[in-house]
């Protein structure tokens, strides 16, 4: 029987073996998709409306990752958020203003300072969490209980391996490569 979601299952041949270019290909293609999408500017903040909150992408992704992992130095925010600190401080200064986050003393060094979300900061991540748990309830609307636990399982295992294969390259002190040149540079 075919699978209702048009992919090729294991009873053909070739890619849909999850082996070889063609499986690799249209498995980073969709994950490229997913990643785009859930990560674009107009979605983030229209899953955060449905839970009522106004927010920039930029102050979005700030609370969450403050919500998550506690208070930081503005430093720290910069390489989680991979952004600069001039752009930080921008979006620290909208969160002050907002009263969803604060400056606080670094109790490690009193030369530093901290970003810590506020009572309301912290409200506005739970609504977060609300509005992501919809939108997953949402995404799986349909799909029978054993291919949700499937689906869980499966994406566990491959963040793992992309978490080990991540540790694996971050810890290995190979020499620079030749840089990639395009014919046109040649």
């Amino acid at each position: 029987m075919p699978d209702p979601t048009g992919l090729p299952g294991p009873e053909t041949d070739g890619p849909a073996l999850g082996r070889g270019p063609g499986f690799s290909a249209d498995l980073i293609a969709s994950l490229t998709r997913v990643l785009a999408k859930w990560t674009a500017p107009e979605f983030l903040t229209a899953v955060a409306a449905r839970e009522g909150v106004d927010l920039d992408p930029g102050a979005i992704t700030m609370v969450t990752i403050l919500s998550k992992d506690g208070p930081q130095r503005p430093s720290q925010l910069a390489g989680a958020m991979v952004t600069g600190a001039s752009n930080v401080s921008k979006i620290m200064a909208r969160l002050d203003a907002a009263g969803l986050a604060r400056r606080v003393p670094d109790p490690s060094d009193a030369r530093a300072q901290l970003v810590e979300l506020t009572g309301s900061g912290r409200q506005v991540a739970a609504a977060f969490v609300r509005a992501g748990t919809g939108l997953v309830d949402e995404l799986l609307e349909g799909w029978p209980d054993a291919d949700r636990v499937a689906f869980l399982r499966l994406l566990g295992r491959f963040e793992q391996s992309t978490v080990a294969l991540s540790t694996r390259i971050g810890n290995s002190k190979r020499p620079p490569t030749t840089p990639f040149t395009t014919s046109k540079e040649q």
